[in-house]
Formats: structure tokens, C-alpha cells, sequence
């Protein structure tokens, strides 16, 4: 499987992360006054995450769901404050945000059913290539829907019916893992020229790539990063982080900030892995929060295999954040008292006024 600091160690997860730390700090408050979100509800999100978001290499998109070309926001090369700010402004809008080697487009539309056909269709083709029966008898059994794929590339506890954002970042990812067949597939549905299909292999080319600052920094790796508002179970305090195309069909990985609990202290246990004092990402009354990673191994079409690594992060270690600092902020913007219901500090309480 894939290595923990592959997947952590660049700016874009970090400021995503950063983000959700926020989030979580509003989610505590609204446990403390009884209007945490249900676990299947949209709303675990915070001031910089309240639409979700879907990230994902533009060198996959060629064109938007009105069949236009993309146009994108060119700024060059940048260090890692800068595209970590610009991030931060782009999950402001809906729909995808598209990252390139020098520039990004936020609030992107994409064509869901342009890429759900085209998964559908790479993965009926590969069926039918590696099958050994030559006759059919009485079923046609190639045919592999939209929603084996999501069931593959998802936690056994996502159900169907899944939504568009799970849909359409899966479909791509599938996609981005079947390069040459999706680029046949569009050379075909789009009738490129040869110079379109030149530019576009190129450009599928560089997808595969992580793009680093001019000092050697990774800004984003050749992932697909999906940031759900959905907690999706009760230990969990803000909306999962997917991130897909890590490896072969089925190979993902998830994010997620929850509760110490038993359930998680057992899980733990199976896994042979430990919670240190400086793996804590917040406590608050005496909930605990840690950040969990989970990679899954890859699995065929339609299945979920239970078989994934787990690891603990460490805020300051793997991500190098300060989760004292975006508690005090946190807490400020959000109005958390203190475990003993103090009031909030002066600059907060003028705010409120």
C-alpha cells in the first residue's frame, strides 16, 4: 500500500486538515449544546468548509459541463503560504477546483454523466477482455454500474444512494487510474483532432506528477481529494476527507477526525497501533480528538474488502500544525467557552455586540 507520508506530506491535505481542525472546534461547541448534525445529515462544516469540495489535477478536465474549454487563474509559481491561502479561498465555492502546475479554477462544473459513462465503460471493456467463457447462456454479466464503482472506492459505512460529489470524484478517479483507456474513450466521445489528442495526453501526462514550489515543497500530489460534509458515523465530529487515484481500483484512503472512544480504543488494539498524549488534536470536556488515516487495499469492481492500514497522526509531526493555535482562534470565532462556562475573552465578546 501506499506510504502514510506520501499521502500527508503536501500542502494541500495539511491545509486541509487545517481547515477541519477548525471545523472541529465548531462541532464541539455544537455538541456542548445539543446541535451536533446526525451522522447521515449534511453540516459538519465550519467558516472555510461550510460547501465541501472535490480537488483534482485539471489536466484530466477537458471541458466543463457546458462543453466550454477550462480557463483558469494563472499565477505561476508560488511557495507554500500563498497556495495554501489560495486553497483556503477556493473551498469557499461549489463544485471542483481544478490545480495545475501554475494556477487553479475554482467553482468548476463538471459533467457528472460524461464521467460516469466513461468508468462504466472502461471497466465493462476491461471485464469483457479478461473473460475466459466465450458464450453468454441465458445473463449478460459484463455490465458494471456506476455504483459498484462508489461501493469500491468507499468505508463500508457509506451507503447508497450516494451523492453527486461521491459519484462524480469516483468516477474520475477511476478515470485517472485508467489513463490510456480514458483517453481513448475521449478521443472517441469527443471526436479530438491530432492536435487536440496531442495536447490532451500531455496534458494526462502531467497528471501523474506532484507539483512542488520552486524551493522543493509538494503544493498538491496526482490525487484526488474529496471533502465531504457528512460525518457518516457517531465517532466522527467533522465531514470525511477521501482521497482517490492512489494506486490500483479500489485503493483509497480517508481522513477523519473522531471521538477517543472504545470503539476506536479496539480498533486500535487490532491494529497494534497507540495514542500518545501528542496525537490529541483537541479536547474539550473530556472528549479526546484524534486524526485517523486509513488506507484500503485495492478490491475488484463492486466489492469492499475490510483489509486497510491505519495510522494515528501526529499534528506537529505529519502535518507540522500548531493545534493550539487553531483552538485559540477556533475557539474565538466560534464562541466555545471554557469547560467551566466562562465567558468568552474580551475581543470575542466585543464582536458579539
Amino acid at each position: 500500500m501506499i506510504f502514510k507520508k506520501t499521502i500527508l506530506g503536501n500542502e494541500l491535505i495539511r491545509e486541509i486538515i487545517a481547515i477541519r481542525v477548525d471545523t472541529l472546534w465548531k462541532m464541539l461547541g455544537h455538541k456542548q449544546a445539543g446541535f451536533m448534525p446526525a451522522t447521515l445529515e449534511e453540516g459538519a462544516t465550519g467558516k472555510y468548509d461550510n460547501k465541501g469540495a472535490l480537488f483534482l489535477p485539471g489536466g484530466l478536465i477537458h471541458q466543463d459541463v457546458d462543453e466550454k474549454s477550462i480557463q483558469y487563474e494563472r499565477y505561476g509559481k508560488v511557495e507554500a503560504d500563498e497556495f495554501r491561502k489560495k486553497i483556503r479561498s477556493a473551498m469557499r465555492y461549489d463544485n471542483a477546483t481544478l490545480l495545475y502546475e501554475d494556477g487553479m479554477a475554482a467553482g468548476i462544473n463538471l459533467d457528472g454523466g460524461f464521467f460516469s459513462k466513461a468508468a462504466r465503460r472502461i471497466y465493462t471493456y476491461k471485464k469483457a477482455a479478461f473473460r475466459r467463457k466465450k458464450t453468454f447462456g441465458k445473463d449478460i454479466p459484463l455490465e458494471i454500474g456506476s455504483d459498484d464503482l462508489i461501493r469500491s472506492h468507499c468505508p463500508t459505512y457509506m451507503k447508497a444512494p450516494y451523492g453527486a460529489r461521491t459519484r462524480i470524484s469516483t468516477c474520475i478517479s477511476v478515470c485517472f487510474i485508467q489513463a490510456p483507456m480514458f483517453f481513448a474513450y475521449c478521443k472517441t466521445e469527443l471526436n479530438f483532432t491530432n492536435s487536440q489528442s496531442r495536447k490532451f495526453s500531455a496534458r494526462l501526462d502531467q497528471t501523474r506528477e506532484p507539483v512542488a514550489s520552486e524551493s522543493g515543497t509538494v503544493l498538491y500530489p496526482p490525487f484526488i481529494v474529496v471533502c465531504h460534509d457528512t460525518r457518516y458515523k457517531d465517532t466522527a465530529y467533522t465531514g470525511l476527507t477521501r482521497i482517490l487515484g492512489i494506486g490500483r481500483f479500489g485503493e483509497f484512503a480517508s481522513f477523519s477526525l473522531e471521538e477517543v472512544s472504545k470503539r476506536l480504543l479496539a480498533e486500535l488494539n487490532r491494529k497494534k497501533q497507540n495514542i500518545r498524549p501528542e496525537d490529541i488534536f483537541a479536547e474539550y470536556n473530556g472528549t479526546k480528538i484524534v486524526g485517523v488515516l486509513r488506507v484500503y487495499a485495492p478490491t475488484n469492481p463492486g466489492r469492499r474488502l475490510l483489509k486497510y492500514d491505519l495510522h494515528v497522526i501526529s499534528p506537529a509531526e505529519d502535518l507540522n500544525l500548531d493545534v493550539h493555535q487553531v483552538a485559540k482562534e477556533s475557539r474565538e470565532r466560534y464562541h466555545i467557552q471554557d469547560a467551566a462556562g466562562n465567558a468568552l475573552n474580551r475581543s470575542a465578546q466585543q464582536r458579539l455586540f
